[in-house]
């Protein structure tokens, strides 16, 4: 490492590079961030860290040594809306959004502008919007990390708006799956969009990490098997597809429980709700555990038998199945484009269509009854990870592509 960088030092000079989040709260997307600024090459990079507000993620920031600066944007809403059971677009969100928008990409470009560093790098859909333009006003180019694949339940609207945007905004687009990929090619030119899986630290995932006390937090005995559910308390994730399929084998397997990890973001604290009505209407009381946002998911996912991943729609290389495979877990994962293309089906993985709870609860069956079968899956995951999902490899692809967006 240490010949790499002074490499590296002697053929190009040190270059600020500046990461715009839309948000301060941790999710899969600022996680990811984390993981990039420990990797990269301080004999390259200079890593800044533009947060709207004071939160986590620039707290976490400043701790690992990162100049880390609060710019404020404009709230912004939601597109969309439920009425009668339907999701439909919400023309008052479009028009607040856009003057947003401006507004907030118009002090972001002040600061930019007053900084100059040399390449800005986009996190998070509206921060692809604002940060495009306000770099595109200050001159600077721009590379969109986009880790979120844009819902088309409202039609192609909006995937084809993301995709002008990025033609115009971004010199350079990275894509965590082909399923982000294939909605932006269309537009921006192939050769601009570079697919990189996201990648864990696979010498902190792993499966024999500490995790006693958090199995006696959750009162779960030796004989008892966890099945666990991590990421953000939202419908689209699907957590309440997990719990219809405990309570479809919960007589079958009284030492069943399901752990769910996360917790609400921005509006979705009904939702949360729903999921806790759900276990007490069918009887679960006892075998759900509600055990919010950790900080310690490596010894979270240690703790867990099986990890079941429940996604609806959009998925594609999140954080909470990557950090499981690294892990050594079992997994269910749902057939989502994306995500579905990390797994071997049968091989590092078991995979059932989005939303099909008894597809879910068969599966679960197997591996529930199957102490071997759980065992193979996990040892053929951390193999994939250590290959292909690490995040010095993450890294390093990443810098390929900055580099290349460089005047």
């Amino acid at each position: 490492m240490g010949d790499r960088n002074i490499q590296s030092a002697r053929q190009s000079p040190l270059a600020q590079i500046a990461f715009v989040h839309a948000a301060a709260q941790m999710s899969g997307v600022e996680f990811s961030t984390l993981n990039l600024l420990a990797q990269l090459d301080r004999a390259r990079w200079l890593p800044l860290t533009i947060c709207p507000s004071e939160g986590d993620l620039p707290t976490r920031s400043r701790a690992a040594g990162v100049e880390t600066a609060i710019v404020p944007i404009q709230n912004f809403r939601s597109t969309s809306t439920r009425l009668a059971g339907r999701t439909i677009a919400n023309p008052f969100a479009l028009g607040a959004n856009m003057r947003a928008l401006f507004v907030s990409a118009r002090e972001l470009a002040a600061f930019l502008r007053a900084r100059r560093p040399a390449l800005v790098v986009t996190k998070g859909l509206f921060a692809h919007l604002y940060g495009g333009l306000a770099a595109r006003w200050a001159r600077i180019p721009c590379v969109w990390h986009v880790q979120d694949r844009v819902s088309n339940r409202l039609g192609p609207i909006f995937p084809w708006t993301l995709a002008f945007a990025g033609r115009v905004l971004a010199r350079e687009i990275i894509v965590d799956a082909e399923s982000i990929a294939r909605q932006l090619t269309p537009i921006v030119p192939s050769k601009r969009v570079t697919v990189i899986w996201n990648g864990v630290d696979t010498h902190v995932f792993f499966p024999q990490a500490a995790h006693s006390y958090l199995r006696e937090e959750w009162h779960a005995n030796d004989s008892d098997l966890l099945i666990g559910v991590i990421g953000r308390l939202t419908r689209w994730k699907g957590q309440h597809v997990l719990i219809q399929a405990l309570a479809k084998i919960a007589d079958e397997f009284s030492n069943a429980r399901v752990i769910v990890i996360g917790t609400p973001l921005f509006d979705n604290d009904l939702y949360a709700q729903s999921l806790r009505d759900d276990v007490a209407r069918l009887g679960l009381l006892e075998r759900v555990v509600f055990a919010g946002f950790r900080w310690d998911l490596p010894a979270a996912l240690a703790a867990l038998d099986i990890v079941a991943h429940t996604a609806l729609e959009k998925d594609s290389t999140p954080l909470a199945v990557v950090s499981a495979m690294a892990s050594g877990k079992p997994i269910v994962c749902t057939r989502v484009d994306g995500t579905a293309q990390l797994f071997d089906e049968g091989v590092d993985g078991f995979l059932v269509p989005p939303g099909d709870a008894d597809a879910l609860a068969q599966q679960l069956r197997s591996l529930l009854q199957n102490t071997d079968m759980r065992d193979r899956l996990g040892r053929a995951a951390r193999v994939k990870a250590e290959r292909e999902l690490s995040i010095e490899q993450f890294a390093r692809r990443c810098e390929s592509v900055f580099e290349r967006a460089l005047p």
